[in-house]
């Protein structure tokens, strides 16, 4: 990766690589899963995938994982972040989305409610326009 980005023209100490374990997707939902999972990983707050999958119980995740699930699994971990969105809540954008839209209806309530309780959770989130 290295030679990638100074061979792209970027500076000596323009940017920074680190050893994030990889974890691969077992399904095609579940990126984020496996992007928290690594993250987790490189932070040491997580050890085995025995307590990634009793948070996923406890958290009640299943196969739809929305950004503010991961927000919580976060928080549930321990780790510091602050969840950056353009929407406080579920967008209507993704209801014609063939991935969405079997479940959006219960899934926004859900969703909803979730970025509610995000501050009494401890869970920072924060709107932001892009």
């Amino acid at each position: 990766m290295r030679e990638e980005a100074e061979g792209a023209g970027a500076e000596p100490g323009d940017f920074v690589q680190l050893k994030v374990p990889i974890v691969q997707q077992l399904y095609h939902w579940d990126c984020g899963l496996a992007c928290s999972r690594m993250v987790l990983r490189y932070l040491k707050l997580l050890e085995d995938d025995s307590a990634f999958e009793q948070a996923l119980q406890e958290l009640q995740l299943t196969r739809s994982i929305w950004t503010i699930d991961l927000a919580y699994l976060m928080r549930h971990f321990g780790a510091r972040h602050r969840f950056c969105t353009r929407t406080l809540g579920v967008d209507k954008g993704y209801r014609n989305q063939s991935f969405y839209r079997r479940h959006f209806d219960a899934e926004e309530s859900r969703v909803n409610q979730l970025f509610a309780r995000a501050s009494s959770c401890k869970v920072l989130v924060e709107k932001r326009c892009y």
